[in-house]
This record gives structure tokens, C-alpha cells and sequence, in this order.
């Protein structure tokens, strides 16, 4: 004989199902909520390679990878542009990857070591990476044998067109043109008696004149903050003896070669044709300098 259920069991039977219809409606929510919280994951981890890169290698390489960024001027080489070829290593994440935590011995491209876990690094060599395949440079794909060798020892390569004009004046009151070097490979020193780089590798850069000596090379070292070539001379010499300089008469001169960071050098071949340009102090002793302007002098 069945009994009708009581007041009871119908609280009972009621209760539990609404505490099923919970437990549904929760499992809903909390599915749909991994799910956001997977989509936010997926999001982030993507983002996170061009976060580090900004933070870590954008001041040097530029914002694009173009090796444009604000502290390359300073460098004593070019940071590498990611768009042109040949590398110096394969182009593929491992070896973007060794680079990053080894950095690259002899050039100015430091190693981070263990500063990165390895998602992080993953993301950011995924990035240099993206940069390498899908930044193609607007002027070049493929650099030749000069433009490599001038990469590396941190120089730009410049249309090949005549030099400005430059005057020049020695401590003894002697005029000169740069027009007087035609027959020679000239660089263009541009520095400051108040530039701390600019004196500190003076006796670097009188090496340099004494390594091609009897070659048709010269360097033209010009003040270009010191108007009284003897006290500029003075200056020089404390630090450099032996060294040779001159300043510009013309007032204009500095102007027409663009003279905004000290030092700076330019590259003038044979014939007075410009060929090359740099700024900021650099190691003139290096394989990488010496070979560079080796392959501009005439022989």
C-alpha cells in the first residue's frame, strides 16, 4: 500500500532540486569561466614576446628591428638590423635563442644569461624571429661583401656623391682644404675638447693613422668646439702626442657634415666621393675596423 509522501519529502525532494540546478548552473559558469580565463592566457602569452622586446632590445635594435633605436648611436658597432642578410648565425629560434642568453662575443650584443625563464625566452625569440621573416627592409633584402663589412664595424654606408666642402687650419695659422686629400682615403674626426670620448681614444685613432702609415690613408682630426686651433692642439696632445689637429674656418662646415653627436667620422674615398659615416667611440684596433678601411684605400 503506498503512502502519499509527506511535507517533508516534498521539502526534501525540492531542496534537491534546486541544489542540482546549482550545481548545473555552476558548472556552467565555471566552464565558461577556464574558458575566458584560457582565451586571457592565450592572449597574454602572445603579447608577451613584444612586451620583453620593447623592455629588452628596442633601444638598440629600433622598435621595428631596423637597428635604429636611440642608444645605437652610441655604440661602438651598429646593432643588427634584423631585415638584412647574410647573419652572422642561422636564422631559426635556437640560434636566436643562443644569442639571447650568450649574446655574441667580440660585438657590442650582450648575453642575459638567466635573466629570462624559458617561456619568456621562447616568447621573445618567437619575436626577433617574426621581425627577421616579416620585416623586410625598403631599400635591401641581401647586403653585399662592403655594406657587411661595414656593419661590422659600425658604419653606414652613404650615397656615393661628392664630399662638403671643409676648411681647415692647423695650430702654425696653415690652411688646407679636404679637396687636398683627393689621392688619398681620408676620415673626417669630428670631436671636442669638452667630449670625454673624444679624448679618450685619441691615442687610439693615432695608432690607427700609424698602422696604415706609407699607405694612401689619412685622418683629419677637427675640433669642433675650440676655435683657437692652438689651444684645441694643446688639448690633444696631452692625451695623444704626436697627434695633428685643425679646426674649421668656415663656420659652416660641421653643418654640412651633419655634426650632432661627438665623435663622429666620415669616410671620404679617393677622389673626394663620400662613402661612409659613423658616430660614437669604437675599438680601432678591432679586425673589424682595420679590414673595413683597409678595403676603402687605393692601391
Amino acid at each position: 500500500m503506498s503512502q502519499k509522501p509527506g511535507k517533508g519529502n516534498s521539502v526534501l525532494i525540492a531542496t534537491m532540486v534546486g541544489l542540482f540546478a546549482i550545481a548545473v548552473i555552476g558548472g556552467l559558469l565555471i566552464g565558461k569561466k577556464r574558458s575566458t580565463l584560457k582565451t586571457l592566457s592565450t592572449e597574454q602569452s602572445s603579447s608577451r614576446g613584444p612586451f620583453l622586446y620593447q623592455g629588452m632590445c628596442a633601444s638598440c635594435h629600433g622598435a621595428e628591428g631596423r637597428g635604429d633605436g636611440v642608444s645605437a648611436q652610441n655604440l661602438k658597432s651598429a646593432p643588427r638590423d634584423f631585415s638584412l642578410r647574410p647573419w652572422k648565425t642561422l636564422i631559426d629560434l635556437p640560434s636566436i635563442k643562443k644569442v639571447i642568453v650568450e649574446g655574441i662575443p667580440g660585438t657590442v650584443m650582450p648575453g642575459i644569461k638567466n635573466a629570462l625563464t624559458e617561456p619568456d625566452l621562447e616568447a621573445l625569440a618567437k619575436h626577433v624571429l617574426k621581425l627577421a621573416d616579416q620585416n623586410p627592409s625598403p631599400t635591401m633584402k641581401v647586403v653585399s661583401k662592403t655594406d657587411q663589412l661595414a656593419l661590422d664595424a659600425g658604419f653606414i654606408l652613404v650615397a656615393n656623391s661628392p664630399a662638403p666642402l671643409l676648411q681647415l687650419e692647423d695650430e702654425q695659422g696653415n690652411k688646407s682644404k679636404l679637396s687636398d686629400y683627393k689621392d688619398k682615403t681620408v676620415m673626417l674626426h669630428f670631436w671636442g675638447v669638452q667630449c670625454p670620448h673624444c679624448l679618450k681614444e685619441m691615442q687610439s685613432l693615432l695608432e690607427l693613422e700609424k698602422s696604415f702609415q706609407g699607405k694612401s690613408f689619412v685622418v683629419l682630426h677637427v675640433c669642433t668646439d675650440e676655435e683657437d686651433a692652438k689651444v684645441a692642439q694643446q688639448i690633444a696632445s696631452k692625451y695623444a702626442p704626436g697627434i695633428k689637429i685643425a679646426v674649421e674656418t668656415s663656420g659652416i662646415g660641421l653643418a654640412r657634415y651633419e655634426v650632432q653627436t661627438l665623435p663622429a667620422f666620415w669616410l671620404i674615398g679617393s677622389g673626394g666621393r663620400a662613402l661612409a659615416r659613423s658616430t660614437g667611440a669604437k675599438d680601432w684596433a678591432s679586425n673589424a675596423c682595420l679590414t673595413f678601411i683597409e678595403s676603402l684605400i687605393p692601391n
